[in-house]
């Protein structure tokens, strides 16, 4: 059978991410670019949304402007994020931003400016992930320049969290929870 789509895969994505323990209770957030839209928006979860307990109503539909649609929650404050990765690049269907715990560690460990995987998935789907500074969360076309589907799907923001890009949400959530288990290995394998 088949992954879940379009909502439905955004609530199962959300229920992987937190198992995993790549997102704290209210941590993170996803999204996946409007079906059907040309106006470039998508559909967000809310700020403090749970994303191991996701329904329907925890989506907010915002335009390309950053404008959520009228009686909606509010959607996720990295919004302006996602919306800039989607402008930046039309092939990404979905982007997870993550917590994920070692990989955060490592970019507080040291001053590199990136996690080079060890371990073989790492390395075939996450040769090099990008560590960008504190507080490139305020600007969110560093973000997306830093992104390519082909080459770099996820890159880290230091101290706080991965943003990773797929054709869809599976995809994300694949570079999303390789880098963690990659930063794991790195960590046990002393390096």
């Amino acid at each position: 059978m088949p992954p879940p789509t379009g909502v439905d895969g955004l609530i199962a994505a959300g229920r992987d991410l937190s198992a995993a323990g790549l997102v704290t209770s209210h941590g993170g957030n996803l999204s996946m670019r409007a079906l059907g839209g040309s106006d470039g928006g998508t559909l967000i979860s809310a700020t403090g949304a749970m994303l191991g307990r996701l329904t329907a109503t925890d989506f907010v539909p915002v335009s390309a402007a950053g404008e959520p649609a009228p009686g909606v929650p509010e959607p996720s404050s990295n919004t302006a994020i996602h919306l800039a990765i989607y402008a930046a690049h039309p092939q990404a269907g979905a982007i997870i931003h993550a917590h994920p715990v070692h990989a955060i560690a490592r970019t507080l460990a040291d001053e590199s400016e990136l996690i080079e995987p060890i371990d073989f998935e790492g390395k075939l789907f996450l040769p090099r992930v990008p560590v960008l500074p504190e507080g490139s969360e305020q600007r969110p076309e560093a973000i997306a320049a830093k992104l390519d589907p082909e080459t770099t799907p996820l890159v880290m923001v230091r101290g706080h969290g991965s943003f990773a890009i797929g054709a869809d949400i599976w995809q994300a959530l694949m570079y999303s929870s390789a880098l963690e288990e990659a930063a794991q290995i790195l960590t046990l394998a002393g390096g």
